[in-house]
């Protein structure tokens, strides 16, 4: 389970097609995840600028056998975005 300190930001943009995305910002891994935009499974990444930036154009899937995160964080991330989504 992630501490409460790796979340700084949960919020809902809308991106494309207007569908509204829940990101989880995790300033200690220096990224934003989000999921799927075509069924919301599977997690994407993007980095955090120094400038704090993000660009929404550069999520990229999250590869699970070659991540520099434990597979667990990564699961929880996700989970918390599947909850999220529910609300």
């Amino acid at each position: 389970m992630l501490p409460q300190s790796t979340l700084i930001g949960v919020y809902v943009g809308f991106v494309q097609h207007k569908t509204p995305m829940v990101f989880f910002t995790a300033t200690n891994y220096g990224c934003v995840f989000t999921l799927s935009q075509e069924d919301g499974d599977e997690l994407y990444y993007a980095p955090i600028y120094a400038d704090g930036s993000v660009n929404l154009k550069e999520f990229a899937p999250v590869d699970l056998d070659s991540a520099d995160l434990d597979q667990m964080e990564l699961f929880d991330i996700r989970n918390r975005l599947v909850e999220m989504c529910q609300v």
